[in-house]
């Protein structure tokens, strides 16, 4: 006679997801200020240039770091002074401005 089959063996379900514990968000930081513009926000940002070069519509202002300088190009727009240009010695890798140079000017604002 033969064997009779062989019972099915069901497999026991799945445990249920663990309920992961509600963890707080961290603290927002504030956003980053804009950056400056015109002479007001520059002067605001960064404080007094080392050096102020005037032409007659133009201006010059150089902040100087610990290891570079930043030289912000400001050009007569109505009443006001404007950014139009802005690089730093030694240049950057990838344009006229190094991203570490101008770094160093916001934690001049800082101290």
């Amino acid at each position: 006679m033969p064997a009779p089959p062989p019972t099915p063996m069901i497999a026991p379900a799945p445990a249920p997801p663990q309920q992961m514990p509600d963890i707080a968000p961290p603290p927002s930081l504030p956003p980053p200020p804009p950056p400056p513009t015109d002479a007001q926000s520059l002067r605001t940002a960064y404080g007094a240039p080392d050096f102020i070069r005037k032409e007659m519509d133009s201006e010059l202002w150089r902040y100087d770091g610990k290891n570079c300088a930043v030289f912000f190009f400001l050009y007569r727009e109505g009443d006001q002074m404007r950014i139009r240009y802005t690089e730093t010695n030694p240049r950057g890798r990838n344009g006229p401005a190094d991203p570490a140079c101008m770094q160093g000017l916001s934690a001049r604002r800082m101290s």
